[in-house]
């Protein structure tokens, strides 16, 4: 039986603005009959019933990728690179809030799959913008965005800060061998599953009930003495890749053991911030598949209809995940309505959040 003790959190119950959001998806969505068409077509790999099965499973119908599965291993097609779908979902996001590129005090970035190791990806992203300023990037896959708020709220409360933007960005696809799809059924799954793109907000220091508010930020870890449940193999000092191709390794019974125990937590966050869950407008939760509306209001008495999902469109885009999912819920939202974000990370379990009223 899981222990009850305390999981330690970073929070941060103050407020920031939020002045503008931006996306960026590569290419038109791929549905799962034409994603195991081009492995049958491409690869001779027939692994249509099996992934149909999944993908229902899975609830998810279509996704974007960043490469043209022509060759068993290739790049992300020109355009659509990890820095140049970051930088394209950064541009529409300074348009919304009306800040030019230099008007940012600051930049941060998070993704587990940049175009290169160094120079840092986010440092294509600033020439690709036009930005002069400082950087950082997180290597840090579905809460990379709660870790990178619990930084920004540092920086927007300090005397002087301009704006700061964040952005979440993955070209996943690219870690994927066609020829592993009918070898190994996990590699089928990361391919239904994942989904490649970018998202982007610029936060400013609080400007009061005149514009949007993000508060109550929260970053905790619940993996001490686990083994990773998703994993990138290969690549790093530890394990050079030497002949093999990096692959994202998925322990899926681990994940289904350990996964919802980063929601009981993150709730608790949201609790000792003194914020009731049931009392919000909106969840957007971790997407990690399409049936996660289903899956939370099953465990937390929500209406299904409250619970946020758009991975059934777009996958599961890991670090660009929270920030494509409340962009594309702001169009929707009324002045006033309240969003609880409840991210979760099953590389070593780790679990953030925050709260967001819309104007």
């Amino acid at each position: 039986m899981r222990a009850e003790e305390m999981r330690r959190s970073w929070r941060d119950p103050r407020s920031v603005s939020l002045l503008g959001m931006g996306t960026a998806l590569p290419g038109p969505p791929v549905c799962t009959a034409e994603l195991l068409e081009r492995l049958q077509s491409h690869f001779e790999v027939n692994v249509r019933r099996q992934g149909t099965v999944l993908a229902a499973r899975l609830g998810i119908r279509t996704r974007h990728i960043s490469r043209d599965l022509a060759r068993r291993h290739e790049a992300a097609r020109g355009g659509d690179s990890n820095a140049e779908l970051a930088a394209r979902a950064l541009q529409h996001a300074l348009r919304e809030s009306g800040c030019r590129p230099n008007d940012l005090s600051y930049l941060i970035a998070h993704t587990t799959t940049p175009g290169r190791l160094l120079p840092a990806n986010i440092a294509r992203v600033a020439d690709l913008i036009g930005y002069q300023g400082p950087f950082v990037e997180l290597r840090q896959a579905c809460t990379g965005f709660a870790n990178a708020l619990v930084f920004a709220m540092g920086l927007l409360h300090t005397p002087g800060c301009g704006p700061v933007a964040i952005v979440g960005s993955e070209t996943g696809s690219v870690f994927f061998d066609p020829h592993r799809a009918s070898a190994d059924s996990g590699q089928l799954v990361n391919l239904l599953q994942m989904g490649d793109g970018a998202a982007a907000c610029v936060l400013a220091p609080a400007l009061g009930a005149s514009a949007a508010r993000v508060s109550s930020v929260f970053h905790g870890y619940s993996g001490f003495g686990l083994e990773p449940g998703f994993s990138l193999a290969y690549g790093g000092s530890d394990v050079p890749p030497e002949s093999s191709f990096p692959e994202f390794v998925h322990d899926y019974a681990h994940v289904a053991q350990h996964g919802a125990n980063l929601f009981v937590d993150g709730l608790r966050a949201l609790r000792e911030l003194g914020i009731d869950y049931g009392g919000v407008d909106y969840i957007i939760p971790h997407q990690a598949n399409g049936n996660m509306g289903r899956l939370l209001a099953a465990r937390t008495n929500l209406d299904e209809a409250r619970v946020f999902v758009n991975a059934d469109r777009v996958g599961n885009t890991g670090s660009a995940a929270i920030w494509l999912a409340l962009a594309e819920l702001r169009t929707r939202l009324q002045a006033g309505d309240s969003v609880c974000v409840l991210g979760a990370e099953a590389t070593k379990y780790l679990f953030g959040g925050f709260e967001y009223v819309h104007t």
